[in-house]
């Protein structure tokens, strides 16, 4: 694992990480028991796609069966599908397209972590009474806010289900629909922006050469890309595999050419 200073006006930090899912798990873990050793729980916002899949796999393995009674989970955005289940913990009807499946799939359904300490955005098709229930239940169970929120990155540089130009971008709520996404399924709840950068801690996550160009620019400050939001947060890290990090990795080497 390397740090590199991204360059620009804003720099959290970036880490290049070689063996991805198993550094990210382990620093995910450290930030979850640290939280919970300051503050004796953690509300921790789990990111969809195929990003984290290794990352909730090791998880599984690195936290101790103690930390789950102190731990809440919930999703920063889910996908709207045909297929869903009842109840948190009855995850094999979910769609395989549902953040919330592949969340129990590699770790929570293998771990002690209780049905009614899993927060799901979205158990059926109908999104308005879908945002009233969540709404109310983050705020009772979450107190509104999160501790660790951990965002995937897309090529176009979308975290969550706010993407580049969208109206979604300016809503001040707690969560939102979002009918258009210009990714299928086009139905998503998102955590609107605000409350995700109130998140004490910020991680997104990315692998993969199709995000090296985004990571660039939103390095250098592109206010388009809405993971551009998040340079400026006090905690914010960027976890990237090589791919990922290739044209941070080439633009850092550049600057150190003599004349640069």
């Amino acid at each position: 694992m390397i740090q590199i200073h991204a360059g620009g006006p804003k720099r959290p930090q970036v880490h290049v990480l070689g063996d991805f899912g198993p550094q990210a798990a382990q620093m995910i873990a450290d930030a979850i028991l640290a939280t919970i050793q300051r503050t004796g729980r953690c509300r921790l916002g789990l990111a969809g796609g195929t990003t984290p899949a290794p990352v909730y796999a090791q998880l599984r393995e690195l936290l101790p069966a103690r930390v789950y009674p102190q731990l809440r989970v919930t999703w920063t955005d889910e996908r709207v599908v045909d297929k869903v289940g009842h109840k948190p913990g009855d995850w094999e009807p979910f769609d395989p397209e549902s953040n919330l499946r592949g969340a129990y799939a590699e770790w929570l359904s293998k771990v002690p972590m209780a049905p009614e300490h899993v927060l799901p955005l979205s158990l059926s098709g109908d999104v308005k009474a879908e945002l009233l229930r969540f709404g109310k239940a983050f705020q009772e169970q979450f107190d509104g806010g999160l501790d660790i929120a951990l965002l995937g990155l897309g090529a176009d540089g979308h975290v969550a289900s706010l993407f580049p130009g969208h109206p979604a971008l300016a809503v001040d709520d707690i969560a939102l629909a979002v009918h258009d996404s210009p990714k299928p399924p086009a139905a998503r709840i998102s955590l609107t922006l605000p409350v995700l950068k109130r998140a004490g801690t910020v991680i997104v996550l990315a692998r993969g050469k199709g995000k090296a160009a985004t990571i660039v620019r939103a390095m250098s400050g592109d206010a388009d890309l809405p993971v551009t939001a998040f340079l400026d947060h006090p905690r914010a890290f960027f976890l990237l595999d090589a791919a990922a990090a290739q044209g941070l990795v080439t633009a850092a080497l550049e600057r150190m050419q003599p004349g640069a």
